[in-house]
């Protein structure tokens, strides 16, 4: 934790650079091929503590970049991690708090972020961001997004949430899409998830709980 600190005091010393890139601490959920202990070894507390030092080193990246530069201004975030809590959720915070933009990573391969997942909503922005996941890119997976600061200026925040209550169709239709997007089919992952409900409860468990604990009334 205080390493943590440090670094986010040391970053939040620094300005004007052309390009900053951030490769935050995080999880390690990406890499549970290399190390299945991972799914073990951090809790939901844990894991919305690793979330806000993610917050504040991408806030103090973002104050260091030099809006005004000609071949520059660019910001570049990314982890090991798959969870929404640490990539599209801090990317969505941040957008809210200074003025910056989501830009095209110019990458061909990779999933498109999540604009929605579960009950939240993100930025539209957010599909410019990118998802990689080892039984799908056969690397760790990971997270990157790229912001073109255009501000120096600090946003006044208007809403903190991503979350939004949604209907019960809508909630269905969220599921569909979102085991759409994380995995292709039930392929085995190497020391780690092995099918696609497994993989979404990283994610959402309480959700896929309840509709587990449905299906065992109804047979």
């Amino acid at each position: 934790k205080q390493w943590y600190q440090r670094r986010v005091a040391i970053t939040a010393g620094m300005g004007n650079f052309d390009r900053v890139l951030l490769d935050a601490p995080c999880s390690g959920s990406g890499v549970v091929s290399k190390d299945p202990s991972v799914k073990q070894s951090k809790d939901e507390q844990e894991i919305l503590k690793i979330a806000e030092v993610q917050k504040k080193l991408l806030l103090a990246a973002i104050d260091s970049a030099d809006h005004s530069s000609k071949t520059g201004g660019y910001i570049v975030y990314s982890t090991c991690s798959v969870l929404v809590q640490e990539n599209e959720w801090v990317v969505d915070y941040v957008l809210k708090r200074r003025h910056v933009k989501l830009v095209p990573l110019g990458l061909d391969i990779g999933k498109a972020g999540f604009t929605r997942i579960n009950k939240y909503r993100f930025d539209k922005s957010m599909s410019l961001t990118k998802r990689y996941y080892p039984h799908t890119h056969n690397m760790d997976g990971f997270f990157v997004a790229k912001f073109k600061k255009t501000s120096n200026a600090i946003k006044t925040v208007k809403d903190d949430s991503p979350e939004v209550k949604l209907s019960d169709d809508e909630d269905e239709e969220d599921d569909e899409d979102m085991n759409d997007d994380v995995v292709d089919g039930d392929e085995e992952m190497e020391g780690g998830l092995t099918d696609t409900d497994e993989e979404v409860s990283s994610v959402q468990p309480k959700k896929l709980k309840r509709k587990k604990k449905k299906t065992k009334n109804a047979t």
